[in-house]
């Protein structure tokens, strides 16, 4: 791409528009998967600020082992489609304390809300020193203490070790040992946060959670969120789209890539995988066009995209979560999965979708609608929060910041939607209901109804499908 270019929408200034083309640039798809993760933390570290304080910290292991019990348990239906090795963490668990200095002295080693966040990479990429745009912003707009987790990534390490090491560091928070520091923080001072892949492993932990009983935090933030590993919707396929955003149009987002240590040893137990499965044949909830081309994720086999802790958006039901905030740009690949998953929350009867995945919907014991506030941005690409020198990242930001900080403060679980909103969004211009509201976000930082086109993914009838005849490389 040349620079000399004009950017594609009058909204996008060239400051903007050069980001978003360094991004489209990036070669990582085609290098040694390896060289590709080491690459990624090196090209996105940035500066520690004069404001910001990271800690860095090991887990003790007991907080996964305590996990690794829950997970046993909790995934026991969907074993056969599993790779064992999750079991048998490659490394201690790592995370990192970003907060601002003014945060420091927090009076007896108490904290009045705490994000716990998970770093976006599509399950493959990332780490929380890569991400730290995300974390820095959460520590200033929010005024809160943010904990970014290191969890294994594939194809080392593939599902469900991401979800063990997530509910790990939950465990830390809740119950800490003495040699942590701190005191055990109350689950609905913890608000969950992550950002594409990040933001559906929040999603899956917080499910997870849910269905096993253990205590919920008190809300989620997903900055578009990754939810449907099938990649069955609309936008992921958008010509439109694809000239903006800069996610690779492919099924998995790439494919094991080059011969190196990694990618060998990967093709070799994803061969075991489905001898596996093959032998076992698992009767869990599938579509047949999952089986109808080869694997395509790093992060799972085809037959394992449907489970809800791998794909949210395909959950039987996403009611009786704790509050959300979805936001997702307008001109992005992600967009409808996000659009799709907050109306199932809000809504859990009346958007039963697909139906292959929601037939044992009225056996479900959490039919409860959960309280969404959805934001599709105009204009706007893949995680453009990361773009902070914009307004519409300033603004998102913003947004996130008055989330955490009102649904952090109400005391008990029977809140109105009411109190969870900005004053700016109680208005008759945005429609309200119990447990929704959906408005569309200027470039500005103006709200407004969503657009009738927002809706149309909702009618798509290959929701959960994974697409075959499609153009797989960009």
């Amino acid at each position: 791409m040349s620079i000399s270019e004009e950017p594609p929408l009058k909204s996008w200034d060239l400051e903007l528009h050069l980001a978003v083309a360094t991004f489209k640039k990036y070669n990582l798809w085609k290098l040694p998967i390896e060289e590709a993760q080491k690459l990624f933390i090196q090209v996105n570290k940035i500066e520690i600020p004069s404001n910001i304080v990271v800690d860095k910290v090991i887990l003790d292991e007991r907080y996964r082992q305590e996990s690794i019990e829950h997970l046993e348990k909790g995934l026991k239906q969907y074993e056969d489609v599993l790779e064992e090795k999750w079991k048998e963490p490659n490394k201690p668990l790592h995370g990192e304390w970003i907060y601002a200095k003014e945060e420091e002295k927090s009076k007896n080693n108490e904290m009045d809300k705490v994000i716990l966040h998970m770093h976006g990479g599509a399950y493959h990429l990332g780490s929380p020193e890569s991400n730290r745009v995300f974390t820095f912003k959460f520590a200033e707009y929010a005024k809160a203490r943010v904990f970014s987790i290191d969890y294994r990534l594939a194809p080392q390490s593939q599902f469900p070790a991401p979800l063990c090491d997530s509910v790990a560091a939950y465990l830390y928070l809740l119950n800490p040992g003495f040699e942590a520091g701190f005191k055990p923080i109350n689950p609905k001072r913890i608000v969950f946060a992550g950002e594409s892949a990040g933001g559906g492993l929040a999603l899956a932990t917080i499910l997870f959670l849910r269905d096993t009983g253990l205590p919920l935090p008190g809300g989620l933030i997903g900055m578009s969120p990754s939810v449907d590993l099938t990649h069955s919707m609309p936008s992921f396929w958008d010509a439109e789209i694809e000239k903006v955003d800069f996610l690779p149009k492919k099924l998995g987002f790439r494919e094991i890539g080059p011969s190196s240590p990694v990618a060998d040893e990967y093709i070799v137990n994803a061969k075991a995988l489905s001898d596996k499965i093959a032998q076992k044949k698992p009767t869990i909830v599938v579509h047949p066009s999952f089986t109808e081309i080869p694997r395509f994720q790093l992060y799972c086999a085809n037959e394992a995209l449907a489970i809800p802790y791998i794909s949210p958006m395909l959950a039987e039901s996403l009611g009786d979560l704790p509050p959300i905030l979805c936001q997702v740009g307008e001109l992005e690949m992600l967009r409808d999965e996000g659009i799709l998953l907050s109306h199932k929350a809000a809504h859990p009867h009346e958007y039963q979708l697909p139906s292959y995945a929601t037939k044992n919907f009225e056996k479900s014991p959490f039919k409860n609608p959960t309280k969404v506030i959805l934001e599709v941005y105009d204009d706007m690409p893949h995680i453009w929060h990361m773009f902070t020198f914009t307004k519409p990242s300033q603004v998102a930001f913003e947004r996130c910041g008055d989330f955490i900080k009102r649904v952090t403060s109400i005391e008990n679980d029977d809140i109105s939607i009411i109190d969870l909103l900005k004053e700016d969004v109680v208005s008759p211009s945005i429609s309200i209901s119990p447990s929704f509201v959906a408005m569309r976000v200027s470039t500005n930082g103006e709200i407004r109804e969503l657009n009738e086109t927002d809706r149309n993914c909702l009618k798509w009838d290959k929701i959960g499908v994974v697409p075959k005849d499609v153009n797989f490389s960009r």
